[in-house]
């Protein structure tokens, strides 16, 4: 299932359930979306919104990950899908009027250098889908790394398609992006 860029005559809507875990390793955030076409553009709306707040001992972790382990990485990218799909299935349960067609998931940073073609996110998208018993798609950074990007595929997109009537978007986070486009006809 793609969501194709314009949406022309295409009357689809899609519900997605997005999941962020950022830099300020706070919690989980969650929004379930439905993202639809009318009249030849795209549109979304937000149908609910959650943190699951980190535990201390979560906030520890998520703060060493730079300094353990290949292994004991990997282990925790199991671990963390798992309990992100666990969180995402109890989200789902919550909101169950609204039937999701797939979840985004980000991950949750650990390594990022796109100037020299690597990033990694841990919370493996298939344990992921596995504990939330839904289709997930994730690891978004990794191919615009490798295509020389700097590896936030989805802001501009997103911005286009959703913030067109705007010069300039700024998408604040641990890291701040603006999107803009050049010679832009309106």
């Amino acid at each position: 299932m793609f969501i194709k860029y314009h949406c022309g005559m295409l009357e689809r809507s899609y519900t997605v359930l997005g999941l962020m875990s950022g830099t300020s390793c706070d919690g989980l955030d969650m929004a379930l979306t439905r993202i639809f076409c009318e009249n030849g553009s795209w549109h979304f709306e937000i149908l609910a919104a959650e943190t699951m707040p980190y535990s201390t001992s979560q906030q520890s972790i998520l703060r060493s990950l730079t300094e353990i382990s290949a292994t004991e990485l990997m282990k925790l990218h199991a671990e963390w899908g798992s309990y992100f799909g666990g969180c995402a299935r109890q989200f789902m349960n919550q909101h169950s009027k609204h039937a999701v067609d797939f979840i985004a998931s980000h991950g949750h940073t650990v390594f990022h250098q796109p100037e020299r073609h690597w990033t990694f996110q841990m919370g493996s998208g298939a344990a992921l889908a596995v504990a939330a018993q839904c289709p997930v798609v994730c690891d978004f950074r990794s191919t615009d790394v490798a295509h020389g990007g700097q590896g936030a595929p989805l802001v501009p997109i997103g911005d286009r398609l959703f913030f067109s009537d705007y010069d300039f978007c700024l998408n604040l986070g641990g890291f701040a992006n603006i999107s803009y486009e050049l010679n832009k006809e309106r």
